[in-house]
């Protein structure tokens, strides 16, 4: 799981970002994000953004997926 700590403009800037880089995007402030094989769950609430990964390819690790998403965010 990661949180990561964010005003409600990082948030809503973050997210269009990903969505204009990368296709990834964060229709509102909880749902489901997928991208190549990955999914997962994200919260944002209370300034903090949770993403909890729900399905990877067997290949990756979760820690390889957190670690490239906090990149991304």
């Amino acid at each position: 799981m990661i949180q990561i700590p964010l005003t409600r403009e990082q948030f809503e800037n973050n997210a269009k970002v990903l969505a204009a880089k990368h296709g990834i995007n964060f229709p509102g402030d909880e749902g489901t994000i997928e991208k190549m094989g990955v999914k997962a769950g994200y919260v944002y609430a209370d300034g903090v953004l949770t993403i909890t990964i729900l399905d990877k390819p067997f290949f990756l690790s979760v820690e390889m997926v957190e670690k490239q998403l906090r990149a991304l965010l």
